[in-house]
C-alpha cells in the first residue's frame, strides 16, 4: 500500500497523474471555448433569440399588474431556442421513426417470445 501511495504523490509531486493531466486538459478546453469568438457569437445569437420570444411573449400579459413569465414559460422559450439551433445546425436526432418506433436496431423488433 506504501508503495501504491509513493507512486501516486511521485506522479502528484511532476504534475503527471492522469487525474491531473485530465483536469488540465478539461480545463484548457474551457478556456479556450470561452477565449473563442465564434463560440462568442453563438451565444450571442442565441441570447438574442431568447430575448425576441421573451418580448413577444410579455406583450402578450399586465406586466404593470404585476404579472410576468414563469419559469415553466421561461424554460419552453429555452427548449424552443435550442432546438431552433440544432435544426439549423443539423444536430437533430433521428432515434424515433415517423410512427414513432425507435430506430435504434437494424432489424424489426419482436414482441417478447416471438422468436420461440
Amino acid at each position: 500500500m506504501a508503495d501504491l501511495t509513493d507512486r501516486h504523490y511521485a506522479l502528484f509531486a511532476n504534475n503527471q497523474h492522469p487525474l491531473q493531466l485530465s483536469v488540465y486538459e478539461e480545463y484548457n478546453r474551457f478556456l479556450r471555448a470561452a477565449h473563442d469568438k465564434g463560440n462568442h457569437e453563438y451565444l450571442k445569437n442565441i441570447e438574442q433569440r431568447m430575448n425576441e420570444i421573451i418580448d413577444d411573449k410579455e406583450k402578450l400579459i399586465n406586466t404593470k399588474e404585476g404579472e410576468s413569465l414563469s419559469l415553466d414559460d421561461i424554460s419552453d422559450v429555452y427548449m424552443q431556442v435550442m432546438g431552433e439551433q440544432r435544426a439549423k445546425n443539423n444536430m437533430t436526432l433521428t432515434t424515433k421513426t415517423k410512427t414513432g418506433e425507435i430506430n435504434d436496431y437494424l432489424e424489426v423488433r419482436r414482441p417478447f417470445g416471438a422468436a420461440q
